[in-house]
């Protein structure tokens, strides 16, 4: 069923597509990743479980909704949570899955336009956010340009980015797109930028992690969430350590 849903994606639009796969009820559509939210990672799952409640988060902004795996785990927590998706297929079965879940919005659209129109709305730009970074995927690049727009306009950002390199751990795996485009703290400091202020990694080696063990990154410009971060959440350690 998932190669005819598959097949038929190609010839059906985008919002039909997203239908009939959800329709299809089809394992692999709903948790494409190694079974759960977060890649279906244990350790990082709680340690964004741990920031949502020592860091006193109100609202959670995702980037790539993609399955809505890790969409709907989030609508969990009752916290306001807005997702962006660009590829409308993704958009419309992500929609239909966290339908039940009244504080979940699914928008169809770039991140960084998402972005863009919440920071023109002046919508919550102070409250604790916790931005999920997980879109990229296709030629354009865009996390930079989150990056940029979080740190610029947003009061008290917590940003996890998946896929990205752990530095000291060559068994967690990263997304690598050609030069200047890998996933790795190099990325941040192109074209003379600088470096994010804080920056943590996870405690657990790859090797004790679940699911697709994938690398990632938490980065904060806000010293006071650096602090909390530092004291409340184990699963984290500052980079580079003292």
């Amino acid at each position: 069923m998932k190669s005819l849903a598959n097949t038929l994606a190609k010839f059906l639009p985008g919002k039909l597509a997203g239908r009939f796969d959800y329709r299809t009820r089809h394992q692999e559509f709903f948790f494409p990743y190694c079974g759960g939210a977060m890649n279906g990672q244990t350790a990082r799952a709680e340690f964004v479980r741990e920031l949502i409640e020592h860091c006193g988060i109100e609202r959670i902004i995702e980037t790539g909704t993609y399955r809505g795996t890790t969409t709907e785990w989030f609508g969990r927590f009752g916290l306001p949570v807005l997702s962006a998706e660009a590829v409308e297929r993704y958009a419309e079965f992500s929609r239909l899955r966290v339908r039940k879940l009244p504080n979940v919005q699914i928008h169809r659209k770039n991140s960084v336009d998402l972005l863009k129109e919440i920071v023109a709305a002046k919508d919550g730009l102070e409250k604790p956010t916790l931005f999920y970074l997980d879109a990229h995927w296709y030629d354009y690049l865009p996390l930079r340009d989150e990056y940029e727009i979080i740190c610029g306009n947003f009061t008290h950002p917590i940003m996890v980015v998946d896929d990205f390199q752990v530095p000291d751990d060559p068994d967690y795996t990263y997304d690598d797109y050609g030069p200047g485009k890998a996933l790795t703290l190099d990325y941040f400091t192109a074209n003379g930028a600088a470096m994010p202020a804080h920056i943590f990694f996870p405690v657990t080696k790859a090797r004790w992690e679940t699911g697709a063990r994938r690398g990632c990154v938490v980065l904060t410009n806000d010293a006071a969430l650096a602090e909390t971060i530092e004291r409340r959440v184990p699963l984290l350690r500052r980079w580079p350590s003292a």
